[in-house]
């Protein structure tokens, strides 16, 4: 049998040997050398390409995108290094907001290309910390698109997370943690299930320095509000956002949110109706003499008053897409979704 293999050997070095060696390398040189610098100038073409809307509409993008490096990781991966992502204003009262990322990489299952599926798995660094996650999309007909995010966040700056201010309007300062979680079976958004689990520890509205826009009455210095620990908890539930819990407590301000956004495949174009209710304590009043000018003017601007309960918090409803055409009128009714589940903090009175 010994005799009999050791003839076999050249053979076997011949017809499957040499095929895989010349093969292994032959792969790993078209991998170390590719086109980087090009494959990166196609990717920042396509983020800053035009949209086509479901109508055919086109509207031009709005992100600028810039990367300093893109090279390979080990087999197979992408690595890219000093990302910035820049949004441009849509509005002229908009201002432009940044996200530098230090390091992104990305690796892809090559079994799942056989059949156009990709699964990536990501490791992002950047914002003060980090995220890792898995993300499933199809890039074939009959049915393109993403089918799974998973996601996990670990002490991100909430000031770096350049769409969370731009929403408040106002600097933050914290850190956040969190998990997402979302399926779309048959790449549908109206299919969509998963969760939304997010806490913002040591929340911070404000630096004494940033203007704030108050409706009917102009720009007002806010003096930094320290907001306590923020919780976030959406349910995903055919194809609907869900806010199960939103809330903030602290001596000086409370903040309890509810509603639902309908996800669109352009996340921008989803509708969205929220209940928004806040108040700032009389602690906040009385910390300094600029939080007390601030506390005297939102008692005379009119559609603060207008949204006054009698418990002292101020409420409205806001309604629109999340990308544009959102507008927020005073709900002094309470502003509560009739279906809502909330839950109230300790200070608050519904």
């Amino acid at each position: 049998m010994k005799e009999r293999l050791l003839a076999l050997r050249p053979i076997l070095l011949r017809v499957i040997g040499y095929p895989v060696f010349f093969g292994f390398f032959f792969v790993t040189f078209l991998y170390v050398t590719f086109p980087y610098d090009r494959l990166k100038e196609a990717i920042i073409a396509a983020a800053e390409a035009p949209r086509v809307g479901p109508g055919g509409r086109t509207t031009p993008s709005s992100m600028l995108l810039d990367i300093q490096s893109l090279g390979p990781t080990f087999l197979p991966g992408l690595e890219f290094r000093g990302v910035t992502v820049t949004s441009l204003p849509e509005r002229p009262a908009d201002r432009e907001t940044r996200m530098e990322l230090d390091r992104v990489r990305a690796r892809i299952s090559l079994f799942g290309l056989l059949s156009q599926h990709a699964n990536v798995s990501l490791r992002v660094e950047g914002l003060g910390g980090e995220v890792e996650g898995d993300v499933s999309f199809f890039f074939g007909a009959p049915l393109p698109g993403l089918r799974a995010l998973k996601l996990e966040m670990r002490d991100l700056r909430v000031a770096d997370v350049a769409p969370l201010a731009a929403m408040v309007g106002l600097p933050l300062r914290g850190t956040m943690a969190g998990t997402v979680d979302v399926t779309l079976p048959e790449g549908r958004t109206s299919l969509a299930e998963g969760t939304v689990q997010l806490n913002v520890n040591g929340l911070t509205l404000g630096d004494g320095r940033a203007q704030y826009q108050l409706p009917g009455f102009g720009g007002v210095t806010i003096e930094a509000i320290r907001a306590g620990n923020l919780e976030v908890r959406v349910a995903v539930r055919r194809g609907a956002a869900v806010l199960e819990r939103v809330q903030a407590h602290s001596a000086e301000f409370d903040l309890q949110m509810d509603g639902r956004v309908d996800l669109r495949p352009n996340f921008s174009d989803s509708p969205l109706n929220l209940g928004l209710r806040f108040r700032l304590t009389d602690v906040y009043r009385n910390k300094s003499e600029v939080a007390g000018r601030i506390m005297t003017v939102m008692d005379m601007v009119p559609d603060l008053r207008r949204a006054r309960r009698p418990d002292g918090l101020i409420s409205y409803r806001c309604a629109g897409t999340v990308g544009r055409n959102m507008t927020c009128a005073p709900a002094p009714g309470g502003g509560a979704m009739p279906d809502g589940n909330t839950v109230m903090p300790p200070g608050f009175s519904p």
